[in-house]
């Protein structure tokens, strides 16, 4: 294991909204079940690296304060990130409250390790990127939901880790406040337009089939009944990292994304159903790897099933749909199985039909099967499970505060969870307007395809 560098505390200090500025003095929010499931998970974890090649003063004089005054702006909207879960015995549902006068923690630090190490694609020890990442606890009977760190390296770059709890809002809801925040930083103006606003009510998401009842008898099975003042004490998985754990990123070219779609829509017969997005032939190919790699080292074949999970989103697949900009979370995860001697013997194009197939089930009835989620999350030890997070869609590298676009984007959750990280590629520039409608008038670009 590489040792991994600590970082140096310059600050640490709370951002709240401006006194006043939020409509009701104090805010309860109920979970809806897409939330509640996520409850038992730890924190997702977020790096942004950002090139800088000043010295830390002109951060520290130019570059925090608007930061700092941005992120205060943007709790306005936001304002749910600066209240605190807890599941009070009487109403025995898990809440997040939100008061006058809540913030979040913010601390910014000086670090002497390599950035351009750190921000690189090459495989480098998940523990060396830990310093810059800010901590939220897992456990209690109240749980802050969101922390943001800082951290300059002297004139090469910055880095803006992340840590919020999942249950909070999904990846699509969580890129919205970081543009949000960007946005306002980058252009220094605290108004937005009502269709950039974020819809807060919850109450959109209408019960079904008594899944959050289950949920929360899974959930309380999970964490116990003790309690503290009438709050029951929460507890996440605490998933431990290991120390020889490796993170790398692999590049996938749009012409070589493409030539896969392609060469896998070629192999369909008639009957094989609908040929797979571009999204689908990725997650395909990277499940294959994964099994031939495993079956490379000789890993251990006491479970010969394995699966691959997707989340999908579902604001426009309910009924009514919800509106595009809703924070809170709504995706459901979408599993495709199969045994791994068969799958590999398939290849690709099996891998992507039965993902394909997943996913055309999953939309014919959208919450079905839902009420198993948390069951199914708590039992995720069983078989080789490679879960997918993000998306190539979230656009999450438009994320500019001022001083460009990231360099490097890296989701540091995915070491505990062993997932891998979908994002879309730096390089690809972002397509104009008028060059979207010609290519949609082509018929070569649909923006709701996953």
């Amino acid at each position: 294991m590489a040792p991994f560098k600590p970082v140096k505390l310059i600050d640490r200090c709370k951002v709240a909204p401006p006194l006043g500025s939020i409509a009701q003095a104090f805010t309860a929010f109920p979970l809806s079940f897409f939330d509640i499931h996520w409850l038992p998970l730890p924190p997702l974890e977020f790096l942004f690296f950002y090139d800088f090649p000043y010295p830390i003063s002109e951060f520290t004089h130019s570059i925090l304060p608007r930061l700092k005054h941005s992120l205060s702006s943007t709790l306005i909207h936001f304002h749910p990130f600066t209240g605190n879960l807890s599941w009070p015995h009487e109403a025995n549902h898990p809440m997040i409250h939100c008061t006058e006068g809540d913030s979040v923690s913010f601390t910014v630090a000086e670090s002497d390790a390599d950035f351009y190490h750190l921000s690189s694609n090459h495989p480098k020890y998940a523990t060396e990127s830990r310093p810059l990442l800010p901590q939220l606890p897992i456990s209690g009977p109240i749980i802050p939901l969101l922390a943001i760190q800082v951290t300059v390296f002297p004139n090469t770059g910055v880095c803006v880790g992340v840590t919020f709890q999942h249950l909070i809002c999904d990846g699509k809801a969580f890129t919205h406040f970081m543009k949000t925040w960007a946005s306002i930083s980058k252009f220094k103006a605290a108004s937005l337009s009502p269709e950039s606003l974020p819809f807060l009510d919850r109450t959109v998401i209408k019960e079904n089939f008594g899944i959050t009842k289950r949920y929360l008898e899974e959930i309380e099975r999970f964490m116990g009944s003790e309690s503290v003042s009438g709050n029951r004490i929460l507890r996440m998985m605490d998933i431990e990292l290991q120390p020889d754990m490796i993170r790398a990123t692999f590049e996938l070219n749009d012409a070589n994304a493409r030539r896969l779609k392609e060469w896998i829509s070629a192999q369909y017969k008639k009957d094989d159903g609908i040929p797979p997005s571009r999204l689908v032939a990725i997650c395909a190919y990277s499940w294959i790897c994964l099994l031939k790699a495993e079956a490379k080292l000789g890993e251990s074949k006491t479970n010969n099933m394995t699966k691959f999970v997707l989340n999908v989103d579902c604001r426009a697949r309910l009924n009514p749909p919800i509106p595009e900009n809703y924070f809170g979370n709504c995706i459901k995860p979408c599993v495709a199985m199969a045994e791994k001697s068969a799958l590999i013997r398939g290849g690709v194009v099996v891998a992507a039909q039965l993902i394909g197939n997943a996913i055309h089930e999953m939309n014919k009835e959208i919450l079905g099967g839902l009420e198993d989620g948390v069951s199914n999350l708590l039992g995720l030890q069983s078989g080789r499970i490679l879960a997918a997070a993000g998306s190539p869609q979230l656009g999450m590298y438009r994320i500019d505060f001022g001083f460009g676009r990231p360099k490097k984007l890296e989701m540091a959750s995915i070491d505990r969870t062993g997932a891998m990280f979908l994002k879309e590629n730096p390089d690809v520039e972002v397509l104009s307007d008028r060059r979207k409608r010609t290519m949609y008038d082509a018929g070569l670009y649909d923006p709701h395809r996953r």
